[in-house]
């Protein structure tokens, strides 16, 4: 990992897209999850296949970014064996801390056994959550499932598997795409007023949280409605306007928007990170320049206006 981390800093600071940075460090991330499998198995494959999800596997990942990992592990592996491979598991993220790459904080590790897996519970899961998302966290194994991407030539699974039965899933049963649809726009994107930071004395907002989660998660939503199993959110809004599953004007505002929201976080992440300060999607508005808090506060209007929109929408059925 270092000698790739050497590299995206030289083009960093040559000023490359940070879309492509963030394509280069979430490919170092998969990277290193499999060659920390390799060496915690001595390049023999016991039985396994592993997936990341989340930002490193949509190519979105960010310096500090942690990772999210899953294992469909074969189907003549027994109990025994099944406790044996998270055992592996637990190691070979041992062995990516130490490379200072950290687990999801949210617990989705390989190392355990609900993202522990045999092929076949993995595929009978995927159709339980799609059929019925109030159980068994339906909506958040689903989401796992659509950002999947498989890692290591050596796996018996295409890198897709998961993700490509998922999306086949969605389009057979309205429920997930309703309840996506639902988690999607649950969350406000908006940023603190200036009457509110007089009253609080806190001008802080996650822009993870506030902002990019929003996107991210309607696009996730609006990819699988128009049937499409594409990883990363700019081609999911492409394949939403496309299909009409989004209005073109506000698939295209979105773009924007996280075209936007990528760049700043990618630029503020990695400046911490050079200079070996804690990385956070934490920022204050009162220092940020004029101009990116006025950006800001329009991306999280733009942002605001759309969900509300599919709001009315969603309760007018017009999704199904």
């Amino acid at each position: 990992m270092s000698a790739t981390r050497i590299a995206i800093t030289l083009q960093a600071r040559a000023r490359a897209p940070e879309a492509t940075l963030a394509a280069a460090w979430s490919e170092a991330l998969r990277r290193s999850v499999i060659t920390a499998a390799r060496l915690v198995t001595d390049g023999v494959n016991p039985g396994w296949s592993w997936f990341v999800s989340g930002s490193a596997a949509r190519g979105e990942a960010a310096p500090g970014s942690d990772i999210e990992t899953l294992i469909a592990v074969d189907d003549t592996i027994d109990a025994e064996g099944k406790t044996r491979l998270m055992e592996l598991a637990a190691r070979v993220h041992t062995t990516l801390e130490r490379g200072g790459i950290g687990g999801d904080s949210n617990g989705v590790l390989a190392s355990r056994g609900r993202f522990c897996r045999r092929t076949t519970d993995w595929l009978e899961g995927i159709e339980r959550w799609c059929a019925n998302p109030p159980a068994d966290r339906g909506v958040v194994m689903a989401g796992l499932m659509a950002d999947s991407r498989g890692v290591g030539a050596d796996a018996s699974l295409p890198d897709g598997a998961l993700r490509s039965k998922n999306a086949r899933c969605a389009q057979r049963h309205y429920p997930i795409r309703h309840a996506m649809l639902q988690d999607a726009v649950a969350v406000r994107a908006g940023f603190p007023s200036r009457l509110k930071i007089f009253a609080t004395q806190s001008d802080s907002v996650d822009l993870k949280i506030t902002a990019m989660d929003p996107v991210v998660k309607i696009a996730r939503w609006a990819a699988l409605s128009a049937g499409s199993d594409v990883l990363a959110t700019p081609a999911r809004l492409d394949a939403a306007s496309t299909a009409e599953t989004l209005d073109r004007d506000d698939a295209s505002t979105l773009h924007d928007c996280f075209d936007w929201l990528l760049r700043f976080r990618w630029r503020a992440r990695a400046a911490a990170w050079e200079e070996g300060q804690p990385m956070s999607d934490t920022v204050s508005l009162s220092a940020l320049a004029p101009q990116e808090r006025a950006m800001l506060r329009g991306i999280a209007r733009e942002i605001a206006g759309i969900r509300r929109k599919l709001v009315y929408l969603s309760s007018t059925s017009s999704f199904r």
